[in-house]
């Protein structure tokens, strides 16, 4: 190399020496060993094609050889970067293929949007600091400052790269009341997204950043950043004017769950007469009704349970006052919906116990669901209702067909019990034969038909009123001493957490107690005895 063609790039190593090194003399020495080097280098016979890639290479393996010997020696990193040379002739694309060079792009991809752009920018791109200002639109002080702010936050990371713990995920389901979404919101928003899932976890106990949350589940912040934002778009998170991030909806750990669930049983147990008495007038009446006499007796069946399921649930959920008043203010949200959505965790080592398999067996998976549409095959509205039950039914019996299932379940249904080809996609007819077995349908003479109370609206009003003066009965006599159970039971929310009303805090103190009547019933031989086919509590509703 020619003497001219060194001072072509002794300002260029300079620059690039001072900014990595922490003294002026320490970038002096950087320099020279890398000059050094190349005139070894040429001394040796070697030819050096491109100067300015060869001098930045070396010069940055010599002060990552300098990192190694300070903090230790290079953890390997495997994962795939995204940040990259844009071009194969960058100054920075030999040196990082590099191990060393990995563990600097992997700090510099956790780093926020802000920092990591600039560092991209003067580092990567060869860009001064007068032109990141230009192209940014910030004073040039404030382009130092990011610089200063990402380099320190780099260096931090290398120094605690070693000493990090591992996050193990878990999974977080999502449930909600009042109205979704146009697209299915908020459950849509988590549903397969085990990152998405996980980074609402880890912000429900206090506000983070987002390289924070980086750090915290192993995953760089520039992948975190666009479902960071997903999430809050979608309102299941806010970002503070700290830039901040916190989960904006009560989670449910299975401490909440299991430490409510004995007093739940014991409350029924107590009171189970009480309870009972309600009920069994409930079925009574319903015997009474002409058009319930025309039921087979499985569809009679059916419609028990769903009268008792709804008469019981109604009462966990009005039972208290106080909790009643902040149950139903569902606010209107940027998807169309009016919904509050809750969470339910399963750590990641969270073990399937004989304590929670108990639990499963009193908990509602669903509470009481509608599926509805408007002018089916001449009907002005067509609705579903039903429950899903851990007793003589298949929770979840949507499983089998999900994405279609609860926009054309109840129009497959009519359209069988009038004899029409029904509209609705083929998968979900493909799945008749499993529903056969899940209780919706029955073959009687060789002929598909449906197996579950088919009402007309005017029907389904005198139920609902059954129903609904039951509730009012186990109110006036089981509700002091429903306030008393509650009291004490209430969750300790995050203090940042404000949005969520008083009701959910109470929730894990009510899951079990509607089935804890429904299983006393079935140990005395009250309710469901003699069953040996799928029951579940569904009911179809025509209104012409």
């Amino acid at each position: 190399m020619e003497a001219n063609e060194w001072k072509n790039h002794m300002d260029y190593l300079t620059r690039l020496a001072a900014s990595k090194c922490r003294s002026q003399t320490d970038a002096e020495d950087l320099v020279s060993d890398t000059v050094l080097a190349a005139l070894a280098f040429e001394k040796g016979g070697g030819v050096i094609e491109h100067p300015r890639t060869w001098l930045a290479n070396t010069l940055m393996h010599k002060y990552n050889s300098a990192l190694r010997k300070r903090y230790g020696s290079p953890v390997i990193v495997t994962c795939d970067m995204t940040v990259e040379p844009e071009d194969e002739e960058d100054i920075f694309a030999t040196f990082y293929a590099t191990d060393e060079a990995a563990e600097v792009r992997r700090e510099v991809s956790y780093l926020a949007q802000i920092n990591r752009e600039t560092l991209i920018r003067y580092y990567y791109r060869d860009e001064c600091v007068a032109d990141i200002a230009r192209a940014l639109g910030i004073p040039e002080g404030t382009v130092k400052s990011r610089l200063d702010a990402g380099r320190r936050q780099v260096r931090k990371g290398l120094e605690t790269m070693e000493t990090r713990e591992n996050y193990l995920p878990g999974k977080l389901y999502i449930s909600f009341g009042g109205q979704g979404g146009r697209r299915g919101e908020p459950t849509s928003l988590v549903e397969d997204d085990l990152i998405a899932q996980n980074l609402l976890i880890l912000a429900y106990d206090k506000p983070l950043t987002a390289e924070e949350l980086a750090r915290k589940i192993g995953i760089p912040t520039v992948y975190l950043e666009p479902i960071l934002g997903r999430l809050v778009d979608g309102e299941l998170m806010v970002r503070t004017d700290s830039k901040r991030y916190y989960t904006d909806f009560v989670i449910y750990k299975p401490e909440d769950k299991f430490s409510r669930f004995d007093a739940q049983l014991a409350f029924a147990k107590e009171h189970f007469d009480a309870f009972w008495e309600v009920m069994a007038d409930i079925i009574g009446r319903l015997h009474q009704l002409d058009f319930c006499r025309e039921l087979r007796p499985r569809q009679m069946k059916k419609l028990e349970r769903y009268a008792t399921m709804r008469a019981l649930q109604n009462f966990e959920y009005d039972g208290c006052e106080e909790l009643k008043k902040t149950l139903y203010q569902y606010p209107p949200r940027r998807d169309g919906g009016h919904w509050i959505a809750h969470g339910n965790v399963e750590p990641a080592d969270f073990k399937d116990s004989e304590q929670m398999r108990r639990y499963n067996n009193y908990v509602i998976r669903g509470g009481h669901r509608s599926t509805r549409c408007l002018g089916y095959h001449g009907t002005k509205q067509l609705s579903l209702f039903e429950f899903d039950v851990p007793m003589w039914d298949s929770p979840h019996r949507f499983a089998c067909c999900y994405d279609v299932y609860f926009d054309h379940i109840h129009k497959l249904l009519y359209s069988t019990y009038i004899g029409e080809t029904p509209e609705c996609p083929d998968k979900l007819i493909e799945c008749i034969p499993q529903l056969e077995e899940l209780g919706l349908f029955t073959h009687i003479d060789g002929k598909l038909t449906v197996d579950i109370p088919v009402f007309t609206s005017e029907e389904y009003a005198q139920i609902a009123k059954i129903c609904a003066d039951a509730t009012a009965r186990l109110i006036a006599s089981l509700g002091g001493a429903y306030v008393m159970h509650l009291r004490g039971m209430g969750l300790n929310l995050p203090p940042h957490l404000k949005s969520v009303p008083e009701f959910f805090r109470y929730l894990p103190a009510t899951w079990c107690i509607v089935m804890s009547v429904v299983r006393e019933a079935y140990e005395r031989g009250l309710h469901l005895s003699e069953l040996d086919y799928c029951c579940p509590p569904v009911v179809l509703v025509v209104e012409k």
